[in-house]
């Protein structure tokens, strides 16, 4: 049996953490022992203990940015020397065959490796090259994609989107997101249709994700404004937690203006998303900046209509006119031709919602995404592939590493 000390960069459950999730669920444990390193105490790590995976907390920050404020780096950095010392600490400790990175602001996974003298592998799920890129480096996009896989002996990324970030490489596995097709339960259904109003005869159109202006949930409401008054019927919900305050209360604002109080419904984060999703006709995805694209495959997975943006990894899940609609733009005027489109033509819909479980099963199925990792894990513990050396200690963030045989303290900074 192989140890894997895995590394995530958040203890929240996105995207990126729920794809290491799922996977560490079903990890064959014959074959393979997780540990899991996190930032933070949070639902990640609760999650995967009671899976069975020892869960370890070391504090640290990001080591990119989400915005422009990537001079702030250096000082990320330097406070997370403590973080690195500690993970390569834990590859000895727990004689770690293999660090695994999830995140490509996850750099500390890396360094204990060098450190440690053991392989690294690096799950890359955001783009970062380009205009919309959802991460950045001081040092720029071009040196980030090669640094990640001069750092790694594989890199896997989850969809073209994101693989355009780097050079041509044969380290690069393209693994996309998968997802479990979960049969009806009408007793859970129906408990979250009376919870959330729905009555008989009402349709119900959503856009899930954490609400910041990058998912776009402002121009899916201004979009469902525009067809409210044909469609009486319909209720819009807003599924997820609030990052950004101000962009929440500018859409509270437009719901007024609108006067859509009581057909917008904020439900907060829900845990039982799946069975939430087959209340509901339409899913909206209106992000532009998308590597994959989750959103969109829960509301494949559910039976939901899925009205996606023509953005990014989003265009590799949907097939337009096939299993869904993409919408040129996030302009709300395209958006609500979309949804015009989908609620008005209901056989349209049946036939759309059939081949978006079929592809859901042939293409993004859990067992498939699980069954590549291993074979990632096996085909690099089998040392087929060499072990990238080790970094030198004068670079901004190449000290504190750590040698092999060296103990680094415990501790770090939360951020």
């Amino acid at each position: 049996m192989k140890t894997v000390l895995f590394v995530s960069h958040s203890a929240e459950l996105n995207g990126a953490e729920l794809w290491l999730l799922e996977t560490l669920r079903r990890l064959d444990r014959r074959a393979f022992r997780p540990i899991l390193a996190l930032p933070r105490p949070g639902p990640l790590g609760e999650e995967a203990g009671q899976a069975g995976v020892a869960t370890i907390v070391v504090p640290a920050k990001w080591w990119l940015s989400e915005s422009n404020r990537v001079w702030r780096q250096p000082a990320a950095w330097l406070l997370n020397r403590s973080s690195v010392r500690r993970l390569a600490a834990l590859v000895r400790e727990e004689r770690a065959d293999l660090v695994f990175s999830n995140s490509a602001a996850a750099f500390g996974g890396a360094l204990a490796a060098a450190g440690t003298g053991v392989p690294h592998v690096w799950s890359v799920h955001e783009i970062l090259r380009g205009k919309g890129r959802q991460l950045r480096y001081l040092f720029g996009s071009v040196r980030l994609g090669r640094l990640i896989l001069r750092r790694s002996v594989r890199v896997i990324v989850n969809s073209e989107a994101t693989r355009s970030a780097f050079p041509p490489s044969d380290k690069i596995v393209l693994v996309p997101n998968g997802i479990e097709i979960v049969e009806s339960d009408p007793a859970r259904e129906e408990g979250l249709r009376r919870r959330f109003g729905l009555e008989a005869g009402d349709e119900a159109a959503a856009v899930v994700g954490k609400i910041y202006p990058g998912k776009g949930q402002r121009e899916a409401v201004e979009a469902f404004a525009r067809i409210a008054a044909e469609h009486p019927r319909l209720r819009f919900f807003i599924v997820g937690q609030v990052r950004d305050e101000s962009y929440a209360e500018s859409i509270r604002g437009l719901v007024a203006d609108r006067g859509l109080e009581g057909r917008v419904v904020w439900t907060g984060y829900i845990g039982d998303l799946t069975h939430f999703l087959r209340l509901v006709t339409v899913v909206v995805v209106a992000s532009t900046v998308e590597s994959f694209g989750r959103a969109a495959l829960e509301g494949l997975a559910s039976g939901a209509a899925v009205l996606a943006v023509r953005a990014g990894g989003l265009v590799e899940v949907i097939e337009d006119g096939k299993n869904g609609v993409l919408a040129p733009s996030a302009d709300p005027g395209a958006l609500a031709e979309g949804l015009k489109s989908l609620l008005g033509d209901p056989g349209r819909r049946r036939r759309l919602v059939e081949n978006g479980r079929r592809t859901v099963r042939e293409k993004f199925s859990l067992r498939r995404q699980v069954a590549a990792v291993e074979g990632i894990l096996s085909e690099v513990l089998g040392g087929a592939l060499l072990v990238p050396p080790p970094f030198r200690e004068d670079g901004p963030f190449f000290a504190g590493a750590g040698r092999p045989g060296e103990r680094g303290p415990e501790g770090g900074m939360s951020g």
